[in-house]
Protein backbone atom coordinates (compact mmCIF):
# COMPACT_ATOMS: atom_id res chain seq x y z
CA UNK A 1 0.00 0.00 0.00
CA UNK A 2 2.51 2.56 -1.24
CA UNK A 3 0.33 5.64 -1.58
CA UNK A 4 -1.08 5.48 1.97
CA UNK A 5 2.46 4.93 3.28
CA UNK A 6 3.82 7.93 1.37
CA UNK A 7 1.00 10.14 2.64
CA UNK A 8 1.42 8.95 6.22
CA UNK A 9 5.15 9.68 6.15
CA UNK A 10 4.45 13.17 4.79
CA UNK A 11 1.94 13.75 7.59
CA UNK A 12 4.42 12.57 10.22
CA UNK A 13 7.01 14.95 8.77
CA UNK A 14 4.66 17.89 9.22
CA UNK A 15 4.59 17.38 12.99
CA UNK A 16 8.09 15.95 13.57
CA UNK A 17 10.97 16.96 11.31
CA UNK A 18 13.30 14.25 12.60
CA UNK A 19 11.14 11.30 13.68
CA UNK A 20 12.52 7.96 14.72
CA UNK A 21 10.45 5.50 12.73
CA UNK A 22 9.86 1.90 13.81
CA UNK A 23 7.92 -0.31 11.40
CA UNK A 24 6.04 -3.34 12.74
CA UNK A 25 6.40 -5.69 9.78
CA UNK A 26 4.55 -7.13 6.75
CA UNK A 27 5.99 -5.06 3.91
CA UNK A 28 4.97 -7.55 1.20
CA UNK A 29 2.04 -9.68 0.02
CA UNK A 30 -0.93 -7.54 1.05
CA UNK A 31 -1.62 -4.71 -1.37
CA UNK A 32 -0.44 -4.05 -4.93
CA UNK A 33 2.89 -2.27 -4.44
CA UNK A 34 5.26 -4.44 -2.38
CA UNK A 35 8.25 -3.55 -4.54
CA UNK A 36 7.53 0.16 -4.28
CA UNK A 37 7.14 -0.07 -0.52
CA UNK A 38 10.56 -1.70 -0.09
CA UNK A 39 12.12 0.79 -2.51
CA UNK A 40 10.79 3.57 -0.27
CA UNK A 41 11.73 1.96 3.04
CA UNK A 42 15.37 1.29 2.18
CA UNK A 43 15.86 5.00 1.49
CA UNK A 44 14.45 6.20 4.81
CA UNK A 45 16.77 7.71 7.39
CA UNK A 46 16.48 7.03 11.13
CA UNK A 47 14.21 4.03 10.58
CA UNK A 48 14.22 0.47 11.89
CA UNK A 49 12.21 -2.46 10.59
CA UNK A 50 10.69 -5.38 12.48
CA UNK A 51 10.22 -8.71 10.69
CA UNK A 52 6.67 -9.75 9.88
CA UNK A 53 5.43 -13.24 9.06
CA UNK A 54 4.85 -12.35 5.39
CA UNK A 55 8.38 -11.00 5.15
CA UNK A 56 9.73 -14.12 6.84
CA UNK A 57 8.12 -16.43 4.29
CA UNK A 58 9.33 -14.25 1.41
CA UNK A 59 12.82 -14.52 2.93
CA UNK A 60 12.39 -18.30 3.12
CA UNK A 61 11.42 -18.60 -0.54
CA UNK A 62 14.32 -16.38 -1.60
CA UNK A 63 17.05 -17.93 0.56
CA UNK A 64 15.94 -21.40 1.63
CA UNK A 65 15.72 -20.50 5.32
CA UNK A 66 14.44 -17.66 7.48
CA UNK A 67 14.42 -16.31 11.02
CA UNK A 68 11.66 -18.53 12.41
CA UNK A 69 12.58 -21.75 10.61
CA UNK A 70 15.89 -23.58 10.33
CA UNK A 71 17.20 -24.56 6.91
CA UNK A 72 15.14 -27.38 5.36
CA UNK A 73 12.42 -27.09 8.04
CA UNK A 74 10.00 -26.28 5.23
CA UNK A 75 10.93 -26.36 1.58
CA UNK A 76 10.50 -23.24 -0.56
CA UNK A 77 8.08 -25.05 -2.91
CA UNK A 78 5.69 -25.73 -0.03
CA UNK A 79 6.07 -22.15 1.18
CA UNK A 80 5.40 -20.88 -2.35
CA UNK A 81 2.20 -22.95 -2.67
CA UNK A 82 1.00 -21.80 0.74
CA UNK A 83 1.69 -18.09 0.36
CA UNK A 84 0.32 -17.73 -3.15
CA UNK A 85 -3.03 -17.76 -1.30
CA UNK A 86 -1.84 -15.00 1.06
CA UNK A 87 -1.00 -12.28 -1.45
CA UNK A 88 2.32 -13.48 -2.86
CA UNK A 89 0.82 -13.20 -6.35
CA UNK A 90 0.36 -9.47 -5.77
CA UNK A 91 3.95 -9.18 -4.60
CA UNK A 92 5.25 -10.93 -7.70
CA UNK A 93 3.06 -8.74 -9.93
CA UNK A 94 4.70 -5.68 -8.35
CA UNK A 95 8.06 -7.07 -9.54
CA UNK A 96 6.75 -7.43 -13.10
CA UNK A 97 5.77 -11.12 -13.15
CA UNK A 98 2.69 -11.52 -15.34
CA UNK A 99 -0.23 -13.70 -14.26
CA UNK A 100 0.10 -16.13 -17.18
CA UNK A 101 3.66 -17.08 -16.26
CA UNK A 102 2.77 -17.34 -12.58
CA UNK A 103 -0.25 -19.56 -13.29
CA UNK A 104 1.90 -21.94 -15.35
CA UNK A 105 4.39 -22.33 -12.49
CA UNK A 106 1.61 -22.65 -9.91
CA UNK A 107 0.34 -25.81 -11.59
CA UNK A 108 3.62 -27.72 -11.11
CA UNK A 109 6.14 -25.62 -9.20
CA UNK A 110 9.73 -26.76 -8.77
CA UNK A 111 12.65 -25.33 -6.83
CA UNK A 112 14.41 -24.38 -10.07
CA UNK A 113 11.33 -22.63 -11.47
CA UNK A 114 10.83 -20.69 -8.25
CA UNK A 115 14.50 -19.64 -8.13
CA UNK A 116 14.26 -18.42 -11.72
CA UNK A 117 10.99 -16.62 -11.03
CA UNK A 118 12.45 -14.75 -8.08
CA UNK A 119 15.52 -13.55 -9.94
CA UNK A 120 13.56 -10.33 -10.48
CA UNK A 121 13.95 -9.44 -6.77
CA UNK A 122 16.90 -6.99 -6.54
CA UNK A 123 19.87 -7.66 -4.28
CA UNK A 124 19.03 -4.61 -2.15
CA UNK A 125 15.57 -6.02 -1.45
CA UNK A 126 16.99 -9.42 -0.54
CA UNK A 127 19.41 -7.72 1.86
CA UNK A 128 16.56 -5.69 3.38
CA UNK A 129 14.51 -8.82 4.06
CA UNK A 130 17.50 -10.71 5.43
CA UNK A 131 18.37 -7.90 7.85
CA UNK A 132 14.90 -7.39 9.36
CA UNK A 133 15.01 -7.30 13.15
CA UNK A 134 12.88 -9.65 15.28
CA UNK A 135 12.24 -6.94 17.88
CA UNK A 136 13.19 -3.32 18.56
CA UNK A 137 13.64 -2.49 22.23
CA UNK A 138 13.84 0.74 24.21
CA UNK A 139 13.85 1.44 27.93
CA UNK A 140 10.13 2.24 27.98
CA UNK A 141 8.73 0.12 25.15
CA UNK A 142 9.36 -2.57 22.55
CA UNK A 143 8.04 -3.25 19.05
CA UNK A 144 7.45 -6.76 17.70
CA UNK A 145 5.32 -8.05 14.88
CA UNK A 146 2.83 -10.46 16.38
CA UNK A 147 3.05 -11.64 19.99
CA UNK A 148 4.83 -11.80 23.30
CA UNK A 149 3.28 -13.89 26.06
CA UNK A 150 1.60 -11.78 28.77
CA UNK A 151 3.22 -14.12 31.32
CA UNK A 152 6.79 -13.58 30.07
CA UNK A 153 8.87 -10.70 31.35
CA UNK A 154 10.60 -8.31 28.99
CA UNK A 155 13.75 -7.66 31.02
CA UNK A 156 16.60 -9.62 32.65
CA UNK A 157 17.24 -10.83 29.99
CA UNK A 158 15.67 -8.62 27.38
CA UNK A 159 13.52 -10.05 24.59
CA UNK A 160 16.26 -10.18 21.93
CA UNK A 161 18.53 -12.14 24.27
CA UNK A 162 15.76 -14.62 25.08
CA UNK A 163 15.08 -15.15 21.39
CA UNK A 164 18.72 -16.10 20.92
CA UNK A 165 18.53 -18.61 23.76
CA UNK A 166 15.06 -20.06 23.06
CA UNK A 167 14.55 -20.47 19.32
CA UNK A 168 10.90 -21.71 19.59
CA UNK A 169 9.93 -18.26 20.91
CA UNK A 170 10.69 -16.83 17.46
CA UNK A 171 7.68 -18.55 15.90
CA UNK A 172 5.34 -17.04 18.49
CA UNK A 173 6.89 -13.60 18.13
CA UNK A 174 6.28 -13.52 14.38
CA UNK A 175 3.14 -15.66 13.94
CA UNK A 176 0.96 -16.02 17.06
CA UNK A 177 -2.16 -13.90 17.65
CA UNK A 178 -3.25 -12.43 20.96
CA UNK A 179 -6.66 -13.44 22.29
CA UNK A 180 -9.18 -10.89 23.55
CA UNK A 181 -8.62 -11.90 27.20
CA UNK A 182 -4.84 -11.58 26.79
CA UNK A 183 -5.20 -8.01 25.54
CA UNK A 184 -7.48 -7.04 28.44
CA UNK A 185 -5.45 -8.65 31.24
CA UNK A 186 -2.45 -7.25 33.11
CA UNK A 187 0.94 -8.25 31.70
CA UNK A 188 4.21 -9.30 33.33
CA UNK A 189 5.99 -6.88 31.00
CA UNK A 190 8.18 -4.12 32.39
CA UNK A 191 7.66 -2.11 29.20
CA UNK A 192 4.80 -1.31 26.85
CA UNK A 193 4.57 -3.52 23.76
CA UNK A 194 3.52 -2.42 20.27
CA UNK A 195 2.44 -5.00 17.67
CA UNK A 196 1.07 -5.33 14.14
CA UNK A 197 0.05 -8.65 12.52
CA UNK A 198 -3.61 -8.95 13.55
CA UNK A 199 -6.07 -6.28 12.30
CA UNK A 200 -7.70 -4.66 15.32
CA UNK A 201 -11.23 -5.37 14.06
CA UNK A 202 -10.43 -9.06 14.64
CA UNK A 203 -11.05 -8.37 18.33
CA UNK A 204 -14.43 -8.00 19.99
CA UNK A 205 -13.41 -5.05 22.12
CA UNK A 206 -12.51 -3.01 19.03
CA UNK A 207 -16.13 -3.00 17.85
CA UNK A 208 -17.24 0.17 19.59
CA UNK A 209 -14.01 2.09 19.07
CA UNK A 210 -13.79 1.65 15.30
CA UNK A 211 -10.73 0.90 13.19
CA UNK A 212 -8.15 2.55 15.44
CA UNK A 213 -5.13 1.22 17.39
CA UNK A 214 -6.29 -1.10 20.16
CA UNK A 215 -4.93 -0.38 23.63
CA UNK A 216 -4.88 -2.51 26.78
CA UNK A 217 -2.66 -2.84 29.85
CA UNK A 218 0.95 -2.44 28.61
CA UNK A 219 -0.08 -3.20 24.99
CA UNK A 220 -1.02 -1.41 21.79
CA UNK A 221 -1.99 -3.10 18.49
CA UNK A 222 -1.57 -0.84 15.49
CA UNK A 223 -2.61 -2.99 12.49
CA UNK A 224 -5.71 -1.20 11.20
CA UNK A 225 -6.00 -3.23 7.99
CA UNK A 226 -5.14 -0.70 5.28
CA UNK A 227 -4.79 -3.42 2.61
CA UNK A 228 -7.96 -5.30 3.52
CA UNK A 229 -10.60 -3.14 1.88
CA UNK A 230 -12.12 0.32 1.65
CA UNK A 231 -12.51 0.63 5.42
CA UNK A 232 -8.86 -0.15 6.10
CA UNK A 233 -6.44 2.36 7.57
CA UNK A 234 -2.71 2.80 8.05
CA UNK A 235 -1.73 4.04 11.51
CA UNK A 236 1.30 5.65 13.10
CA UNK A 237 1.50 5.81 16.89
CA UNK A 238 3.59 8.39 18.75
CA UNK A 239 4.87 6.73 21.92
CA UNK A 240 5.92 9.94 23.69
CA UNK A 241 2.57 11.71 23.19
CA UNK A 242 0.37 8.59 23.37
CA UNK A 243 -1.54 9.54 20.23
CA UNK A 244 -1.90 8.29 16.68
CA UNK A 245 -2.54 9.56 13.17
CA UNK A 246 -4.16 7.62 10.33
CA UNK A 247 -4.44 7.45 6.55
CA UNK A 248 -7.33 5.64 4.87
CA UNK A 249 -7.21 2.96 2.19
CA UNK A 250 -7.31 5.63 -0.52
CA UNK A 251 -4.37 7.63 0.94
CA UNK A 252 -6.52 10.35 2.51
CA UNK A 253 -5.77 11.61 6.06
CA UNK A 254 -8.45 10.80 8.62
CA UNK A 255 -9.45 13.72 10.81
CA UNK A 256 -10.37 13.06 14.43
Amino acid sequence: MLRPLQTLLELIGQTDRSPQLIFAGDYVNRGPHSRGVIDLLIKLENARFVRGNHDDVFDLILHGDCYTLAKNAIEPVAAFRWFIEQGLDQTLASYGIDSTRLAAIERRPSKQQIDTLFEVVPAAHRQFLRALEPVVEFDDCFVAHAYWSPDDQTDDPRIAARLEQLVPLRQHLVWTRFTDPQIRREKSWQRRGFFGHTPVLHYNQAGGAGNVPLRGPQICLIDTGVALGAGGRLSAFCVEEDRFIQIDHFAKPISK
